[in-house]
């Protein structure tokens, strides 16, 4: 290369490089999980439609307060009340729910008045309210917690909130928080997980990069021991990286949960081909070649095998489009545009870099004398002369693999990723065991003829369905017409918490109906009913019990259902959390699908490249192998197979095949040699042995600090694509020789 054309070429990269920089400084960080919905699917569109009636299911938050005194304190509950009216003076709140606000309505012959639940005035008639509280099964685990020592308030805030209010609003609430300074709190609610997913992310991008820099800056030293070796690798990739973050501020793409693992993706896949290349460079003039002449031979050989592995990964990557998931698609662009982008980078910088640096300085002792001639040699041998243990040895992991492999089991939990010791996490748990969860329970009840919702019949079939989901679905919190109708009919009746149920009667409940018309509650009943009459809603709360659970229990339910003698009306399942169950459940169900895909067009590239179905087939034998034993590994070990983890494969696949392809690629160049299968299998050993090893500490070394991660699903993807790509690179040293033996031998093409 011209040193004219090598200087171009550098300035072309700065400019590049100064203009990506600008751009990713403007990058911004989002985590909305509504993005994670399935595109164009039915259940999507029927919520879209139904929260458009009604409201949506989880624009609230959850505020637990008490007090080392009692909650049924004067003083408690004074502070309570001003802090209640505080709340509903912050911007982006429609309203709060406290039980300092809230009245009971006492309907007699002389009309309506409305007693307050609490008499925070009175203090002398708070221990006659909390024996009442106790026994209304209306407050209890609602607004007051199962053994009444908190109160919650619920916070309304704007429906469909954007990010920036949600922001303020978290704000606004906490520093109202720190102000009261409550002995006993717990919050919870979408603005403050949202929140918390967003600080962590920013937080691990930047440890990950640091942690991968880290390890990856000694495995290079220990393998080169250069200058050549460490800055001009580290250099290349993250000219990738800064480059595709660019790309993504510019065509308006934010960094969420699955786009922050792209730098250290790239950071690690990047620093894969860096070190081949320059390997192969530094092999070429210990061989004796001048450097113009070292660099046209790696980049004719080894760049074209780093083409190709670039092809296939960024294969792997794209195959995730199929998924009609949007952050899962992007993801998947991204990073294909990330790995290709880091190929172009290596190709152009790398030898610009090379011809104008000088030559470093090579190690001359005897080939055989060095330390990876002899391991390599060594390992080689080892090969050679255990074939029979070898291929037993793997079909027996296999086998076992199998077996654990079936006993993957199809699992979520809406805060699974968060760690038990999270702040978040511990409020969430604090609102499952004393009050009725937060994981939103949404349903639909309507009538399939022309029949109104509060026709005595259909009236008793909803009050029969409100009591299952008390009873056996677990659902708590319940809202409905049911709960409205019931709490009228108390109200009739001086408040007495024995008549919180429907008349026993048609009559009876024919004139409480009349009598609810002429109090006009239709703001009441516009969040739970329909103009027409026809739709009923029941929201509620849950515990995080998983998808697996929850799919069981609407199974339950739906047998439930058809033992109602009442045939006018049916049901729907909908809600935010049906929705992210539904998601988790068709990207694992879909993840062989996709891996199958990824199987197949890296096959055909590999064999249109290589113009054989031999080597097409032994570059995916022996990665084959690791994905089966990782899959039944996660069987054995319990880790359920989610939105996080069925992304595992794919993206394991797709840069678990490089080392394959660079092993074949160097074998086919020494098999034109005229040269005996042993031999030119040797060479291929010895000379991509010590790169394979090199690229897959990197590898690990860059997956592996994803360990370190707050999240759950960052810590596993970490974890196992990690033990993936180190299986991967043992099976390429021990199964792939063995294979091209019985391949040759065989006459296989």
């Amino acid at each position: 290369m011209k040193k004219r054309n090598s200087i171009f070429i550098i300035i072309a990269l700065v400019v590049f490089t100064g203009l990506t920089t600008f751009s990713a400084s403007f990058l911004e960080f989002d985590y909305d999980f509504e993005n994670f919905f399935p595109q164009n699917d039915p259940d999507l569109e029927y919520f879209l439609e139904y929260r458009e009636t009604f409201e949506n299911d989880n624009d609230y938050v959850l505020i637990a307060i008490g007090s080392e005194q009692g909650i049924f304190n004067a003083e408690f509950l004074t502070k309570a009340n001003r802090f209640t009216q505080d709340l509903e003076k912050l911007k982006h709140v429609k309203g709060v729910v406290s039980p300092t606000n809230i009245k009971t309505p006492i309907i007699n012959s002389f009309g309506a008045i409305e007693v307050p639940v609490l008499h925070l005035n009175n203090p002398k008639k708070l221990l006659q309210d909390s024996i009442k509280i106790s026994q209304s099964e209306e407050f209890t685990k609602t607004l007051f917690s199962s053994d009444l020592t908190s109160i919650c308030i619920v916070v309304n805030n704007t429906q469909i909130i954007t990010k920036k209010a949600s922001d303020e609003l978290l704000t606004d609430i906490e520093t109202l928080i720190k102000q009261y300074k409550f002995t006993k709190l717990h919050y919870a609610g979408k603005i403050r997980g949202q929140k918390t997913y967003l600080t962590k992310m920013k937080f691990e991008l930047a440890l990950f990069l640091s942690i991968s820099a880290l390890l990856i800056i000694v495995f290079l030293f220990i393998s080169f021991r250069s200058f050549y070796g460490i800055i001009v690798p580290l250099t290349t990739v993250f000219i990738a990286i800064i480059g595709v973050l660019g790309i993504m501020q510019i065509t308006g793409k934010s960094l969420d949960v699955m786009s922050t693992l792209l730098p250290t993706i790239l950071f690690v896949v990047g620093m894969s081909d860096a070190v081949h290349i320059l390997n192969r460079y530094l092999e070429e003039l210990r061989a004796g070649k001048e450097k113009i002449a070292a660099i046209k031979t790696t980049f004719k050989e080894v760049g074209l095998a780093t083409f190709f592995t670039s092809i296939t990964t960024a294969v792997g990557f794209i195959t995730l489009i199929s998924v009609p998931i949007q952050p899962m698609q992007d993801f998947g662009i991204y990073s294909a545009i990330g790995v290709l982008l880091a190929f172009v980078i290596a190709i152009t910088f790398l030898p610009a870099t090379l011809s104008l640096l000088k030559k470093p300085k090579i190690v001359t002792k005897n080939a055989k004398q060095l330390f990876w001639n002899k391991v390599l040699s060594k390992s080689f041998i080892y090969v050679l002369k255990n074939q029979k243990k070898i291929i037993a040895g793997y079909a027996l992991i296999m086998l076992v693999s199998v077996v654990g492999v079936f006993q993957l089991q199809i699992d979520y939990k809406l805060l699974e990723d968060l760690a038990e010791d999270n702040p978040l996490q511990q409020d969430f748990r604090f609102f499952e065991n004393n009050y009725s969860g937060i994981r939103p329970f949404e349903m639909a009840i309507y009538t399939k003829d022309s029949s109104s919702i509060f026709d005595y019949e259909n009236m008793l079939a909803l009050n029969q369905i409100e009591t299952y989901l008390y009873d056996n679905y677990e659902a708590g919190f319940i809202l409905s017409p049911v709960s409205i109708v019931k709490a009228f009919n108390k109200a009739t009746h001086s408040g007495n918490s024995a008549y919180f149920k429907i008349p026993t009667t048609e009559v009876k409940y024919k004139k409480l109906i009349k009598k609810l018309n002429r109090f006009n509650i239709a703001n009441k009943l516009k969040k739970l009913v329909n103009k027409e009459g026809s739709v009923a809603r029941f929201t509620g709360k849950m515990d995080d019990i998983g998808s697996k659970l929850v799919k069981q229990k609407n199974i339950e339910f739906d047998t439930f259902f058809t033992t109602i003698s009442n045939k006018k009306i049916a049901y729907k399942m909908t809600g935010t959390a049906l929705l992210v169950d539904k998601n988790n459940e068709f990207l694992a169900t879909n993840m062989i699908l996709g891996l199958s895909i990824a199987f197949l067009l890296i096959a055909l590239i590999i064999g249109i490249i290589f113009k054989s179905f031999k080597m097409a087939l032994l570059s995916l034998l022996p990665n084959v192998v690791p994905l089966a034993f990782i899959g039944g590994l996660m069987g054995y070990l319990g880790t359920n197979i989610n939105m996080s983890t069925s992304i595992i494969f794919t993206i394991a696949f797709g840069i678990a095949v490089d080392d394959t392809i660079h092993f074949l690629s160097k074998f086919k160049i020494e098999s034109n040699k005229d040269k005996s299968l042993l031999y030119s299998l040797k060479r291929t050993y010895l000379s991509t042995g010590k790169a394979i090893i090199i690229t897959t500490l990197i590898l690990c070394g860059g997956f592996i600090s994803l360990i370190f991660s707050d999240f759950k699903s960052t810590f596993l993807i970490g974890t196992y694509v990690g033990l993936i790509l180190f299986a991967a690179a043992i099976t390429d040293l021990l199964l792939l020789p063995i294979l091209l033996i019985k391949a040759n031998n065989n006459n296989l093409s």
